[in-house]
């Protein structure tokens, strides 16, 4: 029996209603529906709201970085990582939240196509559906078919649907509205749907990508919840009918080939913690569907028609493209794109601006500067906690303790005491790494564990992700415990979804000094250690590439001509660079102490 024939017996012996269909945006390319791809979506985004080549700029700091995606199926080789949709959608609509409506005005009154028609009998066997789609193509044909539209909770359009009268804000398409994760209702419907009679789960057209509400919401599922469930993930592909087997990916920048058997996506991992068996198929989806449909017997389903998407008419001047692409630079933290922009005055907040500004003088390593910068603007929580963290940056731990104590003890809101909390916490948590306050650090972490506030997903995700880490690294360093490999990179992996890879490369670093083994040779440190260096360089941040020097046996990779240029560099308080000095040259020391590696020696001044 073949690879399909084998698939579709399994599949339908089930019956529609014990089947639940998980769709995605795959189902409605094909005509008369002609709704673009996630891909055609974002390329048409970057044409109608920035200005030309944004999306060739940022394609091609991709690449240079090494920051690419693999795919289920090994036949089709990684590409370079494109930009998330949400948050080029929400760059653009943060000018003007209309424009979300305007660049999906092709999904508001999609017409079904075979696929949908297939659905919608589905649906009227008995079946249940999850889907990521805003079109209504599915009820659309279930109406034309039965002149009524399918019961309630049939079918759930977990990131809202889009139709005449609907409001575009309400759709999961920015980072704003989907980095909070799911709301309480949506997640109960999301798990409902899951947990529920059918012990087939058919995903067709569906990436899996939906890391911030799907992949959370799944991924708090007890052990056993999905226990009996079987997954069938159809990744559509024109090549014969065949069962992958992909592996996670734990490799971060750098993925040249993806992995021999496929890249397996974050949501089957769950899934399968949670009990169900996942089983890959790829090949053309709709031979799929026409084989299930014969056994059901559905109408037929033939090879989609594939035409191009329906032209949009989306009208942006030159000044909103300018604030609009300004703010997707801010958003995925290309720095020298945002230095390019800044002297253009993009049309945006007064307060973006200055934090804007404020970024460009912190990645140049001008903290002394940046901090004087700061005194001279109006009183905000913001100015507090920038003056704190100028302090911390430069390695001048007691007076940035003391500021932000002074002030956390005075905040009048949650909302402050959050900010300057996380801030006076990498006070505490950097107090541990260096000799002479070590022991004021240990003391000081140990109370911190019990005022730092509790991280919060719907707070956001630079705040949520941010505490998180501070608050597990002071609570594994209370303890005594080695922190876990995996937590540096849960929010690494949060900002590179996201699609920040200045923030990514930040967490880079985090992990380099978290992972860091005594074992590990020279050499294969030198190598991870300037790869560091050049990313950020990459990035234009001068303070990144240097803070190298401050990771774990830096002093036996670096050459103390080139420690002199870093601390040069960057704005390091006077009393710190004796630190970096001193440890510099106990790394050296050691080196010369410890028996030579095979092809190695000490680095020349």
């Amino acid at each position: 029996m073949t690879v399909l024939a084998d698939a579709v017996e399994t599949i339908a012996e089930a019956g529609p209603a014990g089947v639940l269909f998980w769709t995605g945006a795959g189902i409605s390319r094909g005509a008369p529906s002609c709704l673009p791809t996630g891909w055609q979506l974002t390329e048409r985004t970057f044409s109608a709201l920035f200005r030309p080549f944004t999306l060739d700029t940022v394609l091609a700091y991709h690449e240079l970085l090494g920051w690419r995606r693999g795919s289920i199926c090994p036949a089709e080789p990684a590409g370079t990582r494109v930009p998330r949709l949400e948050t080029v959608l929400g760059a653009g609509a943060q000018q003007s939240p209309d424009l979300v409506g305007e660049i999906l005005a092709d999904v508001r009154d999609a017409r079904p196509n075979p696929a949908h028609r297939f659905l919608a009998a589905h649906l009227h066997a008995g079946g249940r559906q999850l889907t990521a789609n805003f079109d209504l193509c599915v009820e659309r044909a279930f109406h034309e078919r039965q002149g009524r539209s399918p019961r309630p909770g049939q079918i759930h359009h977990f990131h809202n649907a889009f139709s005449d009268g609907s409001n575009p804000a309400r759709l999961g398409a920015t980072l704003a509205r989907i980095e909070r994760g799911f709301d309480d209702n949506d997640r109960a419907a999301l798990v409902d749907r899951l947990r529920g009679p059918a012990r087939r789960i058919v995903i067709v057209g569906y990436s899996g990508s939906d890391f911030f509400d799907v992949d959370v919401a799944v991924a708090d599922l007890p052990p056993g919840a999905l226990e009996g469930r079987t997954v069938h993930w159809v990744n559509h592909s024109s090549c014969a009918w065949h069962r992958p087997v992909p592996q996670r990916s734990t490799a971060v920048f750098g993925v040249e080939h993806g992995n021999p058997g496929g890249t397996l996506p974050a949501l089957a991992g769950h899934l399968r913690r949670a009990g169900a068996t996942v089983a890959f198929l790829c090949g053309p989806t709709t031979e799929l569907l026409d084989g299930l449909a014969a056994c059901w017997g559905c109408d037929p389903v033939p090879p989609p028609v594939l035409r191009p998407p329906r032209a949009v008419s989306v009208v942006v001047d030159d000044r909103r493209r300018l604030a609009g692409t300004f703010l997707f630079f801010r958003a995925v933290g290309l720095v020298p794109e945002v230095r390019r922009l800044l002297p253009e005055e993009p049309d945006v907040a007064a307060e973006e601006l200055i934090l804007a500004r404020s970024d460009l003088m912190w990645e140049e390593g001008r903290y002394a500067d940046l901090r004087r910068w700061w005194r001279r603007q109006p009183p905000s929580l913001r100015r507090t906690e920038r003056i704190g963290a100028t302090l911390w940056a430069q390695g001048r731990l007691l007076p940035a303790y003391a500021w932000l104590t002074w002030h956390r003890r005075r905040a009048s809101n949650e909302a402050e005491l959050r900010l300057i909390a996380e801030t006076e916490a990498r006070v505490i948590e950097h107090m541990r790494l260096v000799p002479d306050l070590r022991w004021l650090g240990r003391r000081l972490g140990r109370n911190a564990v019990r005022w730092l506030p509790a991280p919060r997903q719907q707070d956001g995700l630079h705040e949520f992700r941010r505490l998180a880490d501070v608050s597990g690294s002071l609570r594994h360093s209370t303890a005594a415990t080695p922190r876990p490999e995996s937590e540096a990179a849960e929010t690494q992996e949060w900002f590179l979804e996201a699609g920040n890879v200045h923030a990514a490369l930040s967490y880079q670093h985090r992990r380099l000094r978290d992972n860091h083994r005594v074992e590990t040779l020279v050499a294969e440190l030198g190598g991870l250690y300037r790869a560091q260096r050049r990313r950020a360089e990459i990035l234009g941040s001068t303070a990144a590439s240097w803070r190298v020097l401050l990771l774990p046996r830096a002093g036996e990779v670096f050459t103390l001509r080139e420690a002199v240029v870093g601390w040069a560099a960057v704005q390091f308080g006077a009393w710190h660079r004796v630190r970096l000095f001193g440890r510099l040259l106990l790394d050296r020391v050691r080196s010369r102490i410890r028996p030579r590696e095979a092809g190695w020696a000490p680095p020349r001044s």
